[in-house]
């Protein structure tokens, strides 16, 4: 009875996946080495730029300016390295199947993000520090230090994603990149009253405002795009138990999910002030694709997990209830609908990533 029970608590553990091996000392020391090398490097720029002047914590000649940029480059090179090196080690092995123009278009797509997230968490910390220590200015050396501490966060960081990339991380990239740069868009718009028409407006700015929008957009669409093949090999994986052409159904979403990232890309690319139906256009499309993507979904993926096709459902009826809030109810304007329409698509993309990788894993131990 005691070796049964052994046997059943044996089949019980997960075998590990390709790529699932987790964080190991070897990758937990190179992550380490990227830090301190991105802290010595960044530290001694940003004393060469500030010598002989005092920056403020935040603005735009501030040490938080200067900062995220030095980050976002430390960020990027310690993701790219981890990642490229990892995988010709054999993480993700996978993707040598695709064409080598979209696994350089997946890598710009994801070092960009990288890029963006870090300037935009540096500058962040660096403005509500700003707002406590008012009329503080920091000289050269101070500078340096605060400087060469956020680039070596932000490289450990970047090693660490980059050496273990999974889908789920990559949707929350997506995510997080979208929010923060709507974010620092809508408090650093000039114009007050934008809220009273739309999000799009945001990207009407010529300024600072405008660019931070757009580019967020478009950042978070290349993203989307690079996640829909790593969601579509873990569909894969799952449907190979169930079906004889998983590779085809795979390829449908990856296609799907990549169309709503090319959807956002243009709705960045072409501000609504610029081309109105092209914007509106694409802005509908990922509803749209979304829409076909849940009703494939149900149709195409036997044996998901029926909690995936619940949030689903619940997704669509919000995104419905959203649009009637706003006409013909009239409870909110169009900035609310969006809002909650926005809310509600990422809340399911990062659902429904984890439920193809929970429906992969148990394929693996089925």
């Amino acid at each position: 009875m005691n070796r049964s029970a052994g046997l059943r608590g044996t089949a019980a553990v997960r075998p590990a996946r390709p790529g699932d091996e987790g964080l190991s000392p070897r990758l937990e020391a190179q992550a380490i080495r990227w830090a301190l090398v991105s802290a010595v490097g960044g530290a001694a720029a940003a004393f060469a730029i500030a010598h002989g002047s005092r920056l403020p914590l935040g603005g735009e000649a501030s040490v938080g300016s200067l900062a995220g940029l030095l980050a976002a480059v430390a960020a990027a090179a310690a993701f790219s390295f981890a990642f490229v090196t990892e995988r010709r080690r054999g993480h993700l092995a996978w993707r040598r199947a695709l064409p080598w123009p979209k696994r350089a278009t997946d890598l710009l797509a994801l070092c960009a993000a990288m890029m963006m997230l870090s300037a935009l968490l540096v500058i962040a910390v660096a403005e509500l520090f700003q707002l406590g220590f008012r009329g503080l200015t920091i000289d050269p050396f101070g500078t340096g230090a605060l400087t060469g501490a956020a680039c070596g966060a932000v490289a450990y960081g970047g090693s660490v994603f980059g050496a273990r990339l999974t889908s789920s991380g990559v949707a929350m990239l997506a995510t997080l990149v979208l929010f923060l740069g709507t974010l620092a868009s809508m408090v650093s718009s000039p114009d007050a009253e934008w809220w009273q028409f739309h999000f799009s407006r945001l990207g009407n700015e010529a300024g600072y405002a405008g660019y931070q929008f757009n580019l967020a957009l478009i950042t978070t669409g290349a993203v989307v795009t690079a996640l829909a093949n790593l969601v579509a090999h873990d569909l894969e994986t799952g449907l190979r138990a169930h079906v004889a052409n998983a590779p085809a159904r795979a390829r449908l979403f990856a296609w799907l999910l990549a169309g709503i990232g090319i959807c956002l890309m243009i709705a960045g690319l072409v501000p609504d002030a610029v081309a109105f139906p092209v914007h509106v256009g694409a802005a509908s499309g990922m509803v749209v694709l979304f829409a076909v993507l849940v009703g494939c979904l149900a149709a195409l993926v036997p044996g998901m997990r029926h909690e995936v096709a619940v949030f689903s459902t619940v997704a669509i009826a919000g995104i419905l209830v959203a649009v009637a809030l706003w006409v013909p109810i009239g409870y909110y304007n169009l900035t609310g609908a969006e809002f909650v329409i926005a809310g509600l698509l990422f809340a399911w993309l990062l659902v429904f990533v984890r439920g193809t990788r929970a429906y992969a894993d148990e394929s693996v131990t089925s």
